[in-house]
């Protein structure tokens, strides 16, 4: 197995540098701007890294639900009729012993009168009021909205709440970004998630509170595409690969702050209102980033490219470069239609590509966010867990590196969803509470999340080089989009436990391995350098066709 894919990579990377080399004169974006600023400098690191930490609040904001509606145990107050009756004896004798959770309980005014009454003979009523364990969680949103019995419903839809607006800011963001440039939507959605996230955590009101943890999701949704694009569109050559994968690094750091913030603040609120001011720090990226120069040359505007080149060849050194090269940035690239998403779905040979891609997203975010979610049950300690899920995905962003920059971007994420295949069934291997904290299942999980944790960056990689510069932001935040759809059925599948135990694993190593051959069809990318325009992006996949068509011929 290793062998034919090291031939099989070997063959596609030879094909594609001969590509490459074929269309090099062809790609004049890349030839003007990196001639220019050149593949990497001073200039592009901060770019990147500006970029790359927007992934914090993602992780806050798409995860924080584990710390908003934890499992909590809560129970029926005692009546003032019964105040007889210690806590501890009033939980004894105030429901049915089959109820985990007394949603409805005897009636009071009978218990009152005949204490030793046959329970079978006293009918049973609603609870009136709850009261909720604040020995872990001193406040969460089911304890202030009694999300609790008829009401539990309400904490999958808040979380599927959460994933829809990040499905439509998606989808919004990306479409005004290839109109108006990265930066303005960029700064948009900063300010949105700022005010929303600190609305979100003062308003009393449930449905208030899902109308702006649904504005809040938009702005997480949209910045999480026109970051990355932005990271993958002022870097050339070898950090095209690099970049990508370490702008996911901050994903899995934003776990573990979570996690240490959660264990300090207890009160959703004040964990609320303290990952918004942190979040508001992002306002001043206003006076930090420029407008990304290859948009502005693909769309025409010249001036404002070289402005902002400017500057960044006088931060990278280069300036000697710039002054040969005005005359050419002015004047050679012309102004061209940004396609839409539907634009990819209805070319010939960016269709399969395109529903291949969005077939393996949808996979890929079922199993990141449902394992996300299920780490909770995995161990008996939800900090603990989540700590080291954040705290092992970053060795598993720098493993997929160094296999994606030897193998390519179809292999790397073939190793990493095998990795997370076997792990999930592992998982299910392991006794639960035998061991102290679980470790065992939490090491397994652990690898299983860095598995997935190397997926996502190399697939990112690889849907933004499968789609050109125009129309890039449509292309990766639609395919992305399924990702956030199979977000909004995590919660269900979750909720699977309850009914069969360690069922979700089961349910997620079936898809991962389905996912596998999803992946078989699609070309590789690494060694072609990036399509700008739709007839681009078709020539590679034509070039693609043809060369397996003439394998099979051959055959």
């Amino acid at each position: 197995m290793k062998s034919f894919i090291s031939h099989s990579s070997e063959r596609n990377l030879k094909h594609n540098k001969e590509i490459a080399k074929n269309n090099e004169s062809k790609d004049p974006l890349d030839n003007i701007t990196f001639k220019v600023i050149g593949d990497f400098g001073k200039w592009q690191f901060k770019t990147a890294l500006l970029m790359a930490l927007l992934k914090l609040p993602m992780a806050w904001y798409q995860l924080n639900i584990l710390f908003l509606a934890p499992p909590q145990n809560f129970w029926c107050e005692k009546p003032m009729i019964l105040s007889q009756y210690s806590d501890g004896e009033w939980r004894d004798i105030c429901a049915p012993k089959i109820e985990e959770h007394p949603c409805l309980i005897f009636d009071p005014d009978i218990l009152a009168i005949a204490p030793y009454l046959d329970r079978a003979l006293i009918p049973l009523v609603p609870c009136q009021k709850f009261v909720y364990d604040t020995s872990i969680f001193t406040r969460t949103i089911i304890s202030d909205w009694n999300l609790v019995c008829t009401r539990h419903w309400l904490i999958h839809f808040t979380q599927a709440v959460m994933m829809w607006g990040v499905v439509c800011g998606g989808i919004l963001f990306p479409m005004w970004a290839d109109r108006y440039g990265r930066k303005n939507p960029l700064m948009a959605g900063i300010v949105i998630q700022c005010v929303a996230g600190f609305v979100t955590s003062v308003v009393k009101q449930y449905w208030i509170f899902m109308m702006s943890w649904f504005i809040l999701a938009v702005a997480v949704g949209g910045l999480g595409v026109v970051s990355f694009v932005m990271s993958i569109e002022v870097v050339s050559g070898k950090w095209r690969t690099v970049i990508p994968i370490l702008y996911q690094v901050p994903f899995g750091v934003g776990n573990a702050i979570l996690a240490g913030l959660g264990y300090f603040l207890r009160d959703w609120r004040h964990l609320e209102f303290s990952l918004s001011m942190i979040s508001s720090l992002f306002i001043l990226y206003y006076f930090a980033i420029e407008e990304s120069p290859r948009w502005l040359l693909a769309t025409g505007q010249t001036q404002k490219a070289y402005e902002i080149m400017e500057k960044a060849a006088k931060i990278n050194g280069r300036e000697h470069i710039l002054k040969d090269m005005k005359h050419l940035i002015i004047n050679q690239v012309q102004k061209q239609n940004t396609p839409g998403f539907m634009a990819f779905i209805k070319s010939k040979f960016m269709r399969k590509n395109t529903v291949l891609l969005s077939l393996n997203w949808f996979c890929t975010g079922l199993s990141f966010f449902t394992f996300s979610q299920y780490l909770g049950y995995v161990g008996s300690n939800i900090y603990l867990a989540i700590l080291l899920s954040g705290l092992i995905s970053i060795p598993g962003c720098l493993l997929c590196l160094l296999i994606i920059t030897r193998f390519g971007r179809k292999t790397t994420v073939w190793v990493f969803q095998i990795i997370s295949s076997f792990c999930f069934l592992i998982i299910l291997l392991i006794p639960k509470e035998v061991f102290t904290n679980d470790w065992p299942r939490l090491m397994v999980a652990g690898i299983g999340f860095a598995g997935l944790s190397g997926a996502v960056p190399a697939l990112f990689l690889y849907s933004g080089e499968l789609f050109p510069t125009l129309g890039r932001n449509a292309g990766v935040g639609g395919v992305t989009t399924f990702a956030r759809i199979a977000s909004m059925v995590a919660p269900g599948i979750v909720s699977l436990d309850e009914i069969f135990a360690d069922l979700p694993l089961i349910l997620l190593a079936f898809v991962s391995f389905c996912q596998l051959t999803l992946l078989l069809p699609l070309p590789e990318t690494k060694g072609l350098p990036l399509p700008d325009t739709l007839e681009d992006a078709e020539r590679y996949s034509t070039n693609q066709n043809i060369r397996h068509g003439g394998r099979r011929n051959k055959k």
